[in-house]
């Protein structure tokens, strides 16, 4: 499956499915426009054995590991995050007038359709 990309509250939210290091699964990278270029902000990367996400990926990149058993659904836990936290998270990764720009009602809206490009992309994903 091609990138999907979700326009959403002022951000682009792009679904693929990601092989990387041996490793391999959805991947949410979120995108914005910080003085004028188009910035990666944020990257969950819901990946079978390590997953994964990242604040200013191309940045700074603060990398946090999701441990399974505490997080068992990470694609349900990175779509949680970004419903219910983008705002927070776009300013934790060094980008507060974007995040204050964002619109987290339009962000929480369009989950829906982030879930079922993750799934379309795990289903068309060939067999490991």
């Amino acid at each position: 499956m091609a990138e999907v990309t979700i326009g959403a509250g002022g951000l682009e939210f792009k679904i693929e499915y990601r092989t990387f290091g041996g490793d391999r699964g959805p991947a949410i990278r979120v995108f914005g426009d910080v003085d004028g270029a188009d910035t990666q902000i944020l990257r969950f990367d819901c990946f079978d054995n390590t997953p994964h996400y990242h604040y200013s990926p191309d940045g700074m990149d603060a990398y946090h590991h999701m441990d399974r058993a505490v997080t068992p659904d990470v694609v349900a836990y990175s779509l949680s995050q970004i419903r219910d936290n983008t705002k927070a998270m776009v300013k934790a990764a060094g980008y507060p007038d974007l995040a204050t720009a964002v619109d987290g009602d339009a962000v929480a809206n369009a989950v829906g359709e982030m879930r079922a490009a993750i799934e379309k992309a795990t289903a068309e994903a060939p067999a490991a």
